[in-house]
């Protein structure tokens, strides 16, 4: 499969929105009184970037194992890879957070450290912080990337076990816990998790896999309807927070169109380079764009200005800050660590890195 564009433009798409999410946020910690509306509905849209990533997750997966053999030998590859791919920046912005925490708590508002607690955020197991009472890791992001650790094993034990239609299995499985979840309300925070409706998202980027793999293509007209019907359904749609019990039909479904809109048209799209760069570096924008804020936040508002040239200053100085940061990150942190890593498990564990058509997760 030749290595498509416009799944980096989403990925960077879904960054930048929780950038934006997150930095309007901040602008209304600060300056409550000068934050309109405006800054409410960035706040709360900007929420709908994760959701694109786990659309773009779900595909992605399938395109991994596509045509490969059930059993241990793919199981052990599919997984080490993506343990390799998430763990190393995961771990270490994890760690960074609780050094910043430890070192410099006034730089932080949610101090939480015990040792249960950290180590149930390495290991991805959902947690509720004991300072908060909110449902996150040490490293508040980190809730996405326990989801998506929970699909990487869905994955892997169906491959361990010798499925051969992982994507049939995967979609029953989603929507049984999904039921049982509605059913139930688990208030355990493991269950809760495992079993909201938000992993059906997983399974619309794994069907859109398939209907490529089938050869599925739509026309332009197509596109651009599905196109403006995902963005009406993400703009009409408003949560009251991240954890709202349908988000996986009511924000995944627009979700899945734009992802269809932009991956199955007949003809490919040229993007400019800073936004597939970004895209590429988009996983290094997730994790540490709350760091890159948080340095912004304190300069920007103790500049001698008025408040209303503050929030300029900051909106003018956080995004390109955060994706310089990233940039940076992908390059000297992600790709010297993934190079490494695989040398390690082709030696080790005999199996070769991921496809290089395969646009990586």
């Amino acid at each position: 499969m030749k290595k498509l564009d416009s799944i980096q433009v989403l990925r960077a798409v879904g960054a930048l929105l929780v950038i934006f999410c997150h930095g309007a946020g901040e602008i209304m910690a600060n300056h409550a009184a000068g934050a309109t509306g405006f800054w409410q509905f960035v706040n709360a849209k900007g929420l709908f970037g994760v959701d694109i990533f786990f659309v773009v997750s779900g595909f992605v997966m399938m395109h991994i194992i596509a045509g490969k053999p059930t059993g241990g030998a793919t199981a052990a590859r599919f997984i080490s890879e993506r343990v390799l791919r998430i763990v190393p920046l995961y771990w270490m912005t994890t760690l960074l957070s609780v050094g910043v925490g430890l070192a410099m708590p006034a730089l932080k508002h949610k101090n939480a450290y015990s040792g249960v607690y950290v180590l149930r955020s390495l290991l991805f197991v959902p947690s509720t912080n004991p300072s908060t009472g909110a449902p996150e890791p040490v490293l508040g992001l980190g809730w996405t990337l326990n989801y998506e650790m929970f699909f990487y094993v869905v994955i892997f034990l169906l491959l361990l076990i010798g499925v051969r239609r992982v994507f049939a299995a995967v979609l029953a499985i989603f929507v049984a816990l999904i039921a049982l979840g509605l059913a139930f309300a688990p208030s355990d925070i493991v269950l809760r998790s495992w079993t909201h409706s938000i992993i059906l998202e997983f399974a619309f980027g794994a069907l859109l896999a398939q209907a490529r793999q089938a050869g599925w293509r739509i026309g332009g007209k197509t596109q651009y309807a599905l196109l403006a019907a995902g963005v009406a359904g993400w703009l009409a749609a408003a949560p009251a927070n991240a954890d709202f019990v349908l988000r996986g039909l009511v924000w995944g479904v627009p979700a899945a169109a734009i992802f269809a809109a932009a991956t199955l048209g007949r003809s490919s799209l040229a993007f400019p380079k800073l936004l597939t760069l970004t895209g590429d570096a988009s996983y290094s924008l997730y994790l540490t764009h709350l760091f890159v804020m948080r340095i912004c936040s304190v300069v920007v508002w103790h500049l001698p200005v008025s408040s209303m040239l503050q929030m300029v200053i900051f909106v003018l100085v956080f995004p390109p800050a955060a994706i310089f940061v990233s940039i940076l990150s992908y390059k000297k942190f992600e790709l010297p660590t993934m190079r490494i890593g695989r040398e390690l498990l082709a030696s080790r564990l005999r199996i070769g890195a991921l496809p290089k058509s395969v646009p990586d997760a």
